[in-house]
């Protein structure tokens, strides 16, 4: 089985394209493989539980998806660059909790608000590593080109969290992490992580494109209004 999964909390729901768009080619992805493909969600919930959910909930429930809840309260009033990291990864971590179920193979994690082709699970797939991401132009993410992978167009970098394909031998090993003190996120981490501890380069396949909304993007307090941004009691 494929786990295609993302984590989101309410403010992503402000916004359809912010919460929906890991799944716009659901039903495609599903036939694009012969191996099940299974959808999930980790959702950061606040005192309003699973309400402000309901759109993603029933979208689920049409393509036989699965979600979890998951609270951290740490006392923030609203939600923040310097404080939405621990949240985003103890998300990521639950997902990849999900995924330790016998037979997962492969771990496709995305942002809730990137949409993957159709055919991303046979393209990356087909590049047959532990880590390869998906093209998302947003981030503007580049390296050398891998000589024995030219013909599929990929290049060795960090990948994203917003679309790459983890295998089972990879994710079950490393988690996701941030470090404030080494200034690393969640994508630098898992990258540097995924060298130092299992010397696995990251492959990116660059005409396997994932579209990011919006497409040009600042700090998270520029994307959602104050009222989208604040934590319910």
């Amino acid at each position: 089985m494929i786990v295609v999964g993302t984590t989101l909390a309410s403010f992503a729901m402000s916004i359809e394209d912010r919460w929906s768009s890991w799944l716009a080619n659901a039903e495609a992805m599903v036939q694009s493989v012969e191996e099940p493909v299974q959808f999930f969600a980790a959702i950061e919930t606040d005192a309003r539980g699973v309400e402000p959910f309901q759109p993603l909930l029933q979208r689920l429930k049409e393509i036989g998806g699965e979600y979890w809840t998951f609270s951290l309260d740490d006392g923030r009033e609203s939600i923040s660059t310097a404080n939405r990291l621990r949240h985003i990864t103890m998300g990521q971590n639950l997902v990849v909790d999900y995924c330790t179920a016998p037979g997962v193979s492969h771990l496709l994690f995305m942002a809730a608000d990137c949409r993957p082709p159709a055919d991303a699970l046979p393209k990356l797939l087909e590049v047959d590593h532990g880590l390869v991401g998906g093209h998302v132009g947003t981030y503007c993410l580049r390296g050398a080109e891998v000589p024995h992978l030219a013909h599929l167009q990929v290049q060795e970098h960090m990948a994203t969290a917003a679309f790459v394909l983890i295998r089972r031998d990879v994710f079950k090993r490393l988690r996701w992490r941030w470090d404030a003190e080494d200034g690393l996120s969640d994508d630098p981490a898992y990258h540097k992580d995924a060298i130092e501890l299992l010397g696995m380069p990251t492959y990116v396949r660059h005409d396997c494109i994932g579209q990011h909304y919006p497409v040009t993007i600042g700090p998270v307090e520029t994307r959602y209004t104050k009222e989208a941004m604040k934590v319910i009691r």
